[in-house]
């Protein structure tokens, strides 16, 4: 049973790592972007490696959190409140990776171009949902090490 519970532990800090560090590092990618929109082309040829280390992160850190409330962690209200947050991302990821990402690539302007107004508009829910997502990711992480 300690084997297990370690196995557990190792593998929530791994996806955390994973999930957070990604998550921080495509935001911050995303808001140089909007500061020097010459580096888009940039971006776009990361975004797709690092929104895989963001689901992977994720994904694990779901399945240990799934293992630890089958061994028998006890409900609480602050437990209860990062599963909600952890369903929360669950669902925002793909509103991002469907949606604003998709309008974000086809929008971007290119090497020469000027940016117009739907790509500054695009961009601007893109950085939102982004910075959105990010944050849970942080409060989630919050949540984990007061439980």
């Amino acid at each position: 049973m300690v084997l297990v519970s370690t196995f557990l532990y190792i593998a929530h800090v791994v996806g955390v790592a994973l999930g957070v560090g990604a998550a921080t590092v495509k935001l911050v990618l995303l808001l140089k972007s909007k500061s020097d929109h010459t580096f888009i082309l940039a971006f776009l040829k990361v975004v797709k490696p690092i929104t895989r280390l963001i689901i992977s992160g994720l994904v694990i850190l779901t399945l240990s959190g799934i293992g630890w409330l089958i061994m028998g962690y006890t409900f609480t209200p602050l437990l209860i409140a990062k599963i909600v947050l952890v369903a929360l991302t669950w669902v925002l990821g793909p509103i991002i990776d469907n949606v604003a990402e998709p309008k974000f690539v086809r929008l971007a302007p290119g090497p020469e171009e000027n940016a117009s107004q739907e790509f500054v508009q695009a961009h601007k829910q893109y950085v939102t949902l982004e910075l959105a997502a990010t944050s849970l990711f942080y409060i989630i992480l919050v949540i984990g090490v007061l439980l």
